[in-house]
């Protein structure tokens, strides 16, 4: 018998209901794409009305047949999750195996809960919420980032909540589909409880789950985990093939700093008391000295040109000042290992000199592996006389970068809150889309200007003890994702001509890094008018999260060439100076952060350690890496490995693992 709720339960089914509504219609845009999506629209249309009748009605049985109805839906609970999962995610079918793992993780979820419970109904209701929970999660993520969730966003929650704000927090269709079949599930499930005859029969069902449940933790940790195909930068064609539960625990297992094949701390002593450090001994006991440039490092947050990509066009210049430089000064292209995200690991490639090549695949090295002092560019400066200071016009908080850049020996790291002209405490909001640093700061959008951060920079310059030359290593906000601000305080100036298409988060991107490019003649112009030597380098971290649409048909045969492919992870840079430094890079075109902070030091005439010439050496085989593999001197593209058979590549990688484990 079926009737309609009455009272409370109706008026909460009413309130679920008209919040679903509320959200289909707030992300009304997702069902059009060059025209009405017909079988999602239909779809979603169905689903809505079958959701409302669960919510809405009760199902009234007898106590027997409830009974049988409550062990049914908890016998297909976790298939149905499972099933509500691929809606969710869009993906329409797996290969068996890859199927049937899945199933289990949900399966085991669902048995833990009913262990502790011992209710049917709460141990479906519940697997199907946590497990389509997390399942939202992860295409929140991927819609914001353009890469899915993986474990380290574990470590990186309260950095993720203070660059993203809630208008980033969008469903596309697949997404509203889904939660309309969890929603009815939840709600039929509801109506059956299951009832146990006798009181023995409780504890007995609870010993049998927990049974259950530890012969399913031992399959998943006897899965396989490195027979699966993985990919560390395109986790979303890994998320497809082997479905986000399996993916994030192949992740999980992996992330595990392994000691690396053949690895000894003596073999790796010695090989670093080969070079010869007579120029660098004489160099830090003499300290400073006034032939030692002013460094400045701008990394500039998703500085790109999308034209690296393909034959883009555009009704104006975006990157007019930056390529006026390029004729006169070195510069290039830097391969990076993050895209749309992840700063910190290129700011941790350039710092530190190591390579996320031979880090644990998926990881955020801030996050993660930096809990006690580690050697940096500011603490190998500080040898030769220098004033290092880190800036950055955000919470000082995010990527833990006010406790990693102490490991790293900064004199003094400068945030936003100390930008922000002494108005209230640590920060007066936490939210971005409020302009949270009050209003004696310049703002683009909702974030600290390039402008005005580079003005701070040049303050900090001017009140520098001049008696020591000054590091300064800045880390820009302004151009950070999500690109769909709709204030009227900021213009859309650049259009894309060609490719022919509607591309308005592309678009909002260019025209921010139009301005970027005028913040920086506005750098340059300041310091050709100072007398001391002064370095600036200058370059991005990653690029940008725009239409995928855009970059198809910029590059079409992306995926059929990794070279191709890689070029969705090349930023530009450039070494600019106020003086002749003597000192010209290779023509290769291409190197990486890691090298990059070498070639910073080169520039600027600093004798290098041991360290830095096991780099050097290592440069000189491989050119440019990343977290997947490496360029050789032929630009041939080589796969990360365990080994290899250059003895340099080898204790680099002993390197990386000394100092963040084993060393100290």
């Amino acid at each position: 018998m079926i009737e309609f709720k009455k009272g409370r339960k109706l008026w909460f089914c009413v309130g679920i209901l008209l919040a679903v509504a509320f959200l289909g219609a707030y992300n009304i845009r997702s069902f059009y794409s060059g025209g009405v999506l017909w079988d999602k629209a239909i779809r979603a249309a169905a689903f809505f009305v079958a959701m409302a009748a669960a919510l809405l009605t009760e199902i009234k049985i007898s106590k027997t047949a409830e009974t049988v109805a409550a062990i049914e839906a908890f016998i297909i609970g976790p298939w149905v999750t499972f099933e509500t999962v691929k809606l969710i995610i869009g993906v329409e079918r797996y290969a068996d195996r890859i199927y049937w793992l899945n199933l289990l993780f949900y399966a085991v979820l669902q048995v833990f809960i009913f262990m502790i419970t011992q209710s049917a109904r709460i141990s479906v209701c519940a697997a199907m919420v946590i497990g389509c929970g997390l399942n939202f999660a992860n295409q929140i993520v991927l819609l914001i980032r353009g890469t899915p969730l993986v474990p380290t966003d574990l470590y990186a929650i309260s950095t993720a909540m203070k660059v993203t704000t809630t208008g980033d927090w969008r469903f596309n269709a697949d997404m509203m589909i889904g939660l309309e079949c969890c929603v009815m599930f939840v709600a039929l499930a509801m109506n059956f409880k299951l009832v146990f005859p006798k009181k023995w029969l409780r504890p007995c069902a609870a010993a049998a789950a927990a049974a259950v449940f530890a012969v399913g933790c031992v399959g998943i940790y006897n899965i396989d985990y490195e027979s699966f195909s993985t990919s560390t930068f395109d986790t979303e064609s890994t998320n497809n093939v082997n479905g986000t539960a399996l993916s994030f625990y192949i992740n999980a297992r992996k992330m595990k700093f392994e000691v690396p094949e053949g690895y000894s701390e003596k073999a790796l002593k010695e090989y670093l008391g080969k070079f010869d450090e007579t120029e660098y001994e004489n160099a830090v006991e003499a300290g400073a000295s006034e032939d030692y440039p002013n460094i400045i490092v701008i990394m500039n947050e998703s500085f790109a040109d999308l034209a690296y990509n393909g034959r883009l066009r555009t009704d104006t210049p975006y990157l007019k000042n930056f390529e006026s430089l390029c004729r006169d000064y070195d510069d290039g292209r830097v391969l990076v290992s993050v895209l749309g995200g992840g700063t910190c690991n290129t700011e941790f490639e350039f710092l530190t000199g190591m390579s996320m090549m031979y880090m644990p695949s998926g990881c955020y090295a801030y996050m993660q592996h930096i809990r006690k002092p580690v050697d940096s560019m500011a603490s190998y400066l500080k040898n030769f006389g220098y004033d290092t200071v880190a800036m950055h016009p955000f919470y000082e908080v995010c990527w833990k970068r006010n406790s990693v850049y102490k490991f790293m020996g900064f004199d003094d790291f400068i945030s936003g809150e100390d930008m922000a002209a002494g108005e209230a405490g640590l920060y007066v909001s936490a939210d971005r889309w409020e302009k949270g640093f009050g209003d004696n700061v310049e703002y683009i959008r909702t974030l600290i200007s390039d402008s005005y951060f580079y003005k701070q920079i040049i303050k900090r310059f001017e009140e520098r003890d001049k008696d020591r030359p000054l590091f300064v290593f800045g880390v820009t906000v302004q151009n950070h994702s999500t690109y769909e601000y709709t204030g009227d305080d900021f213009e859309t100036d650049v259009h894309v001509t060609r490719p022919e298409g509607d591309f308005p988060r592309a678009e909002q991107y260019l025209s921010l890094i139009k301005d970027s490019d005028e913040a920086l003649k506005e750098l340059i112009d300041y310091f050709n008018t100072v007398d001391e030597k002064t370095l600036i380098v200058f370059f991005g971290d990653h690029q940008p999260n725009v239409e995928a649409e855009l970059i198809d048909a910029l590059n079409p045969d992306r995926e059929l060439f990794v070279n191709s492919y890689l070029t969705r992870f090349e930023t530009p840079f450039i070494v600019w100076s106020n003086y002749d430094t003597g000192v010209k890079f290779s023509p290769f075109g291409v190197t990486s952060a890691n090298f990059l902070g070498l070639k910073t030091l080169e520039a600027a005439g600093v004798p290098l350690s041991a360290k830095y010439q096991m780099l050097r050496e290592a440069e000189e085989i491989a050119p440019a890496m990343a977290t997947w593999g490496y360029y050789d001197r032929f630009y041939t593209w080589n796969s990360r490995l365990d080994s290899y058979e250059d003895e340099a590549l080898n204790m680099y990688g002993y390197y990386t693992y000394w100092e963040l484990n084993d060393g100290k």
